[in-house]
């Protein structure tokens, strides 16, 4: 039985980089359903949450100082990177990375042969294109 595909209204609490995120996947991968839409929301307001800290770590420092002087990493640092390898786990389970779409056995991605690409231009030749 075939499940339902995702739909591709985003969800209204997305921002610009995770209404992106949902825009392309919805476009592209075709093998995710609906019932992939909780974990799909999950991963766009994650990377929603990443432009933030991208931005208010351009806007600070990585490396921080203490009233005495002592150095420390900005904490924006150990959460970004916190945050990062979330993402990858989201991607992988909804199969968006090329080794996790090869073990899930879909949207194989192959670079056009050169029979392919003769046979197409001769079809655009054939169509006056």
């Amino acid at each position: 039985m075939a499940l339902p595909p995702v739909a591709d209204d985003a969800p209204a609490q997305l921002g610009p980089a995770g209404r992106a995120v949902w825009e392309l996947v919805t476009d592209q991968c075709k093998w995710l359903a609906e019932s992939d839409r909780p974990t799909l929301v999950m991963l766009c307001e994650k990377f929603d949450r990443r432009q933030d800290f991208m931005a208010r770590l351009e806007a600070s420092d990585p490396v921080l100082y203490t009233d005495k002087g002592y150095a420390y990493a900005n904490p924006l640092v150990g959460m970004l990177s916190t945050l990062e390898q979330e993402l990858a786990k989201l991607l992988g389970a909804l199969g968006l990375t090329p080794a996790d779409r090869t073990r899930l056995g879909v949207a194989e991605v192959k670079a056009q042969s050169n029979l392919e690409k003769l046979l197409q231009r001769k079809a655009e030749r054939g169509s006056g294109a």
